[in-house]
């Protein structure tokens, strides 16, 4: 009888070490690897895929704006910011840019005129601000996916950029530490995080533009001006956080918080690439983004 006392412990120790929850930075590795895999296979898929993966996407942030500037996610705004991003991202899967940017304006100023009754005038702006904020990086991302011959390698590029300068930021700003990029906005980001994803970021499109076929400087300084620009992006949305005193924006994405809290930097990088294409030749953006200068 004794004996088996004596086994007990060793029994429940071993049955307690089994069931230990997991990190969470192997939490935050799961959701990344699934969010990669998935927004892989909807891009290579085909535009429509793209186009629905991205309308899904915005839904969502439509969703977690609410909850940020107004403190409630479903409400007649919602829906008007929901259905304004699900016309533009069709119209931009229709090849009518034009269409998607007015039905983007359009909604901005419907959302404001909701609110402006309800509340002061600063909130209005607010809600009114996630239509745009939303809207232009969706219609960029879904146009530079509809150049027929470049424009998957465009999407993918892009992507490249964000989510290595996102893991790299991270990874080398918890193994070196060191002086905070901006404390005062984000206090965990760090300048060898920044940097050190900048380095990784223009490693990494020199590898692709090798396996693309594609050797030029311009790919990886464009690189590297996206990658600035996703850091940008990531700061700007823990700002708008902080306005409102929250840390994320929902707890959708396991490790990671909410949707905008994981594609704050695309969506500036995103934009950038795609005012960039426009202005330099709007008929074959995934071309021009990919071959400049």
């Amino acid at each position: 009888m004794q004996r088996v006392n004596d086994r007990t412990p060793l029994v429940v120790k071993e049955a307690s070490a089994t069931t230990r929850p997991p990190t969470e930075i192997t939490v935050r590795i799961i959701s990344a690897l699934v969010l990669i895999a998935v927004s892989l296979v909807m891009t290579l898929t085909s535009l429509e895929t793209f186009g629905l993966m991205i309308a899904s996407f915005t839904i969502a942030i439509a969703w977690e704006w609410g909850r940020l500037v107004r403190s409630g996610g479903v409400d007649l705004t919602f829906a008007v910011h929901a259905a304004t991003m699900v016309v533009a991202c069709w119209s931009a899967v229709i090849k009518c840019p034009a269409c998607a940017i007015f039905a983007v304006l359009a909604g901005t100023i419907i959302v404001f005129f909701l609110r402006i009754s309800r509340e002061n005038r600063a909130q209005a702006w607010w809600s009114a601000a996630g239509v745009y904020y939303n809207g232009f990086p969706a219609i960029g991302l879904i146009w530079l996916r509809g150049d027929a011959e470049f424009g998957v390698l465009a999407v993918l590029y892009i992507f490249l950029i964000v989510w290595t300068m996102d893991s790299a930021a991270f990874l080398f700003g918890r193994w070196i530490g060191g002086p905070k990029l901006a404390p005062k906005i984000s206090p965990k980001k760090t300048w060898a995080g920044f940097l050190g994803g900048i380095v990784s970021v223009a490693f990494a499109s020199m590898v692709f533009g090798l396996a693309a076929g594609i050797v030029s400087v311009g790919l990886v300084l464009l690189a590297i001006g996206l990658a600035v620009i996703t850091q940008f992006g990531d700061l700007g949305e823990s700002a708008i956080k902080r306005n409102f005193d929250r840390k994320d924006s929902s707890t959708l994405i396991p490790g990671h918080g909410g949707v905008m809290d994981r594609l704050d930097g695309l969506i500036f990088a995103a934009t950038a690439a795609a005012i960039l294409s426009w202005a330099l030749d709007p008929l074959d953006p995934g071309r021009t983004l990919l071959l400049w200068p």
